[in-house]
């Protein structure tokens, strides 16, 4: 350790450990049900599938085809491990944080959050393929590379807002304390 480093404090954050078991205990569930649902056979898939859809059609008063749905559920399903898989390891990065300001927490807010990206796409993309994947067994089901695709596309589309949205957020911070130092200098030439 050279003259000009400073040992990085360690700091534990026990609600960010609880947070992380119980999103991580999440992720697996979300899993499961997604595994649950894809074991059902074909026969039973198509009567859920239609009682979603009459159940949506007759409170929403549109006439939505059965197709339509199922393919929408397959977007809002790997949707919601995405960002479940997202806020996971978000929990589980900040369980322990240095305190040292030697490095800017804007740089690391951003480089973080694309490290929670493609962590949350690869968790999606790998349960994408081992669902379709799984189907090929089950009978009355089969195997899609376009369910695959729609399943990542809403993964996608919500990890790219929340892409942009930190992105935006860190030149909002950048900007400030920009403004903070150039508010600062002004102040010292009475002297």
């Amino acid at each position: 350790m050279g003259l000009d480093q400073k040992k990085q404090k360690v700091v534990f954050h026990p609600l960010y450990f609880l947070f992380s078991i119980v999103m991580w205990i999440l992720v697996v569930s979300w899993m499961i049900v997604i595994f649950s649902l894809s074991s059902e056979t074909g026969d039973v898939s198509a009567v859920r599938s239609q009682d979603l859809v009459s159940m949506l059609n007759s409170s929403l008063k549109l006439y939505l085809s059965e197709a339509f749905v199922r393919k929408v559920a397959h977007v809002i399903e790997f949707l919601v491990l995405s960002i479940l898989a997202y806020i996971a390891m978000f929990a589980t990065k900040h369980i322990q944080s240095d305190v040292s300001w030697n490095t800017s927490k804007l740089i690391q807010m951003k480089s973080d959050n694309e490290v929670y990206i493609a962590f949350a796409l690869w968790v999606t993309a790998l349960s994408s393929v081992a669902d379709e994947y799984h189907q090929i067994f089950v009978s009355g089901r089969s195997a899609s590379f376009f369910d695959v695709f729609l399943d990542m596309s809403g993964a996608i589309v919500l990890m790219v807002i929340i892409r942009v949205v930190v992105s935006i957020r860190v030149i909002v911070k950048n900007r400030k304390s920009l403004v903070d130092l150039t508010g600062s200098d002004n102040s010292l030439e009475g002297f």
